[in-house]
């Protein structure tokens, strides 16, 4: 049983007129802070008087006199928003006040109600009169109690759900439709029925059910004896009632009426204006043509005089425009003011229609007028992100750096982050000025100074570090990576940027302490690098992680750690370094450093075979690098290991390391074209030493073409006659290097060597030993004694 139907059978005669009621001066001026604290203090009256056993009537009687005045200000209150087009804004601070009056005020209402229906139940459960318990005080004097406490209650739940979403919104409208039905019988031309009638009507309206808010708004309007206030507040509902119940031209038809009669308070007549205009952007929809373009004329007027009065009705302006108008280009030609223009542009950002915003925003910057200061900031902010989609990044740096100069601009933050990011795509473009790289360190530390909690503060914290070490501050760099903390991807970037510049610093630190002190920090850095990747490896949310990037690379710095820590890590940094390609197939710019790094520990642990097929399986990468030029020294050092080996005897281990070495130099030629006289020398030297003979005369040809006084060129050519069994082009080769070698120095002497050596192998003695006894005299003057001996030797066996 609802204790609600027990009400219907009186209509009190104390309630007041809630459209146009005449506030006390003492209410009105309470703050919503004071009108909580009011109904906070009722209500611990109430629950002091509950707690005592049975309320008394007089006392909550009083406690309704009390409360019905906060009802009555909270509902101020509240029209003054809506009137504002602030409804939104002001919820948060309306909500406490309804909560703190609504307690008190349902606590009377739910015990006076219950009371009513227990007595009823008591009655009939004993087959009693009930008409008898009607007629008694207490029953009347309950019910007058919960009719009136009902009565604020209606328009209270009416005017709280305003301020809820979702169930709770709804739970109040029905509370108050229920309540105002209670009310909305009796007698016809009562106050107390039409304004029920009327309140009735707005649930209706907040439930969607317009048809029946229509008319229920109707009953009040026809009613003759209505009051003037009332009549109004009818009619403005019954245009929310067309403008939301899809019937945009019933709504046109009659906001033009209100407009053109008077019939709203002039304090209502921006309520009209944009229910006229919802129900324009609804006509658009089924309007083409001329008739279309009338309507967003109009709608353009009166979105204007909506923004002129006040900011709260220029936010729903903008937000209703956002949500109903599906092409802002359509509208460019109806903003005529700073104001349209600025909405129109940002609307049509919002909507991802950055080209077609910026000539409006290009156009409102280009104004010195003084309504364009306001949006000036904004507007450069927001030109500049649309030049940054185009990925104009110079035009967007400059647009961010003018609404920056703006005295702390709300998106300051997020204009600073994409400063940043404009000069850092300018940074990453082929030709990059000096000019660039200041503005691009100076935007990062303007970002980090004014906003170091942004969300990626830390990624310009670690551009900035990376910046620092590609201009060579080194220490700077480390101090900026030292601080990237946030994102376990950057702090791993910042961590092997450490590393690097790490590396670098050993260039400078030729003092044996400090360079033992930096590397023991790289082994220390390294350690704690690969347990970071160890523990990124094992999170599910890595996929955006470069952990096989970063891993490729420490292992580059962990094989040139070991190389620098110990002399005995050969082996290990050859074993790290194997298989590189396979463990790493992405990283290919790393490759051909890992092959390098490799062929040094394979060439000093003698394993040539091995480097052998190592330069073998990677000719591609290394002839593909662009830093090849470190693999001639590395050719070389082959070539003096070959030589090395030679000497000792191990003529087979010579041979290996002067194959690597040949290989290296091949692919050196392949890769640059192989002009290089002293490479191609060498070249051919190693071609001569690993049996390829042809090869080698070739190359000594060719030197001999461009240099005909090559000595090196003659002499190779001349071996190789002679192996081949040509003595006399050996014999020739050698004359025409002895006149060419200045007389007396070792070059002349080992010609003069050759030919005598050559001719007493063809079996003229006699010759040979004119040629050596012509020497003698000039024998003091040869430094090199093994050649001073061979000399002596052949005299002896030439000249008995």
């Amino acid at each position: 049983m609802n204790g609600q139907r027990f009400l219907r059978a009186s209509v009190p005669p104390w309630c007041v007129v809630l459209v146009g009621f005449a506030l006390p001066a003492s209410v009105r001026a309470l703050s919503l802070a004071e009108l909580r604290a009011q109904a906070q203090q009722i209500a611990a009256e109430r629950a002091r008087l509950a707690s005592g056993g049975a309320a008394g009537a007089a006392a909550e009687q009083a406690l309704i006199e009390r409360l019905g005045p906060l009802v009555l200000a909270f509902i101020d209150e509240s029209d003054r928003a809506a009137r504002a087009g602030t409804e939104e804004q002001a919820r948060d601070a309306l909500r406490p006040a309804f909560e703190s009056v609504r307690e008190p005020l349902e606590a009377i209402y739910a015990g006076r109600s219950g009371l009513l229906e227990r007595q009823a139940r008591a009655v009939m459960d004993a087959d009693g009169d009930l008409e008898a318990l009607y007629e008694t005080p207490e029953w009347q004097q309950s019910q007058a109690i919960a009719a009136r406490a009902l009565y604020y209650l209606n328009w209270l739940n009416f005017y709280g759900a305003r301020l809820y979403e979702g169930q709770r919104r709804r739970a109040l409208l029905e509370a108050a439709e229920r309540g105002f039905s209670e009310f909305a019988v009796g007698e016809r031309g009562s106050e107390l029925l039409t304004e029920s009638i009327l309140g009735r009507g707005l649930c209706y309206l907040e439930l969607g059910n317009h048809e029946w808010a229509a008319r229920d708004f109707r009953l009040v309007i026809d009613e003759p004896h209505v009051s003037v206030e009332r009549k109004a507040k009818a009619r403005l509902a019954l245009l929310e009632s067309y403008a939301l119940g899809g019937t945009p031209q019933d709504a046109l038809r009659y906001s033009e009426a209100l407009l053109r009669t008077g019939e709203v308070p002039p304090e209502d007549a921006a309520l009209v204006r944009f229910y006229r205009l919802r129900a324009l952007f609804d006509a658009l929809k089924q309007a083409s043509g001329r008739e279309a373009e009338g309507y967003r004329h109009e709608a353009a007027a009166l979105m204007e005089q909506l923004r002129a009065a006040g900011k709260g009705w220029t936010d729903r302006v903008d937000a209703l425009f956002a949500a109903r108008v599906e092409d802002p280009a359509q509208w460019i030609g109806q903003a005529r003011t700073a104001r349209a223009k600025w909405s129109l542009a940002r609307s049509m950002l919002e909507k991802g229609d950055s080209r077609g915003a910026a000539p409006l925003l290009t156009e409102l910057l280009a104004s010195e007028a003084a309504d364009v200061k306001p949006y000036r900031a904004e507007a450069n902010y927001w030109l500049g992100v649309a030049h940054f989609k185009a990925g104009e990044y110079e035009a967007a740096a400059q647009r961010l750096d003018a609404a920056l100069a703006d005295a702390k601009p709300e998106f300051a933050a997020e204009a600073a982050y994409l400063r940043f990011k404009a000069l850092e795509a300018l940074m990453a473009q082929p030709a990059t000025t000096a000019t660039t790289g200041a503005r691009y360190a100076a935007a990062m530390e303007d970002f980090l100074r004014a906003h170091p909690e942004h969300p990626f503060a830390h990624e310009a914290r670690y551009r900035l570090g990376e910046h620092r070490q590609a201009q060579g501050d080194f220490q700077a760099a480390i101090a900026e990576y030292a601080q990237v903390h946030g994102d376990p991807g950057f702090e791993l970037r910042a961590r092997f940027g450490t590393l690097q510049c790490q590396f670098e610093l050993l260039r400078d630190r030729q003092e044996p302490p400090a360079r033992a002190a930096l590397l023991a920090d790289i082994g220390r850095g390294l350690e704690r690098f690969w347990q970071e990747v160890r523990a990124l490896q094992d999170k599910k949310d890595r996929a955006e992680l470069p952990l096989a990037d970063f891993s490729a690379k420490a292992t580059l710095l962990q094989a040139v750690y070991l190389s620098l820590r110990r002399t005995d890590a050969d082996a290990e940094v050859a074993a790290l370094l194997a298989d590189f390609a396979r463990r790493f197939p992405e990283q290919r710019e790393l490759l051909p450093q890992a092959v390098r790094l490799r062929l040094a520990a394979l060439r000093q642990l003698g394993q040539f075979g091995e480097a052998e097929r190592e330069v073998t399986q990677h000719a591609a990468a290394l002839r593909d690098d662009p830093r090849r030029a470190a693999i001639e020294p590395l050719a070389g050092s082959f070539v003096k290991a070959g030589a090395q080996r030679k000497r000792e005897g191990d003529t087979t281990a010579g041979q290996a390391a002067e194959r690597v070495a040949l290989q290296l130099y091949e692919i050196l030629s392949e890769a640059d074209g192989g002009t290089d006289d002293k490479r191609q020398l060498t070249v051919a030297r190693l071609y001569e030493a690993t049996g390829n003979l042809d090869g080698a005369a070739t190359l000594y040809e060719q030197i001999l073409d461009v240099h005909g006084t090559s000595l090196a060129a003659l002499s190779g050519l001349a071996r190789i006659a002679e192996v081949r069994g040509d003595y006399g082009a050996a014999l020739r080769y050698w004359e025409r290097f002895t006149t060419i070698a200045p007389p007396g120095n070792a070059p002349w002497f080992q010609g003069q060597y050759e030919q005598a050596r050559l001719v007493l192998a063809a079996g003229d003695a006699k010759r040979s030993c004119a040629i050596l006894t012509a020497l003698r005299p000039a024998m003091p003057g040869l430094a090199d004694a093994e050649l001073r001996r061979q000399l002596g030797a052949l005299h002896q066996q030439a000249c008995g």
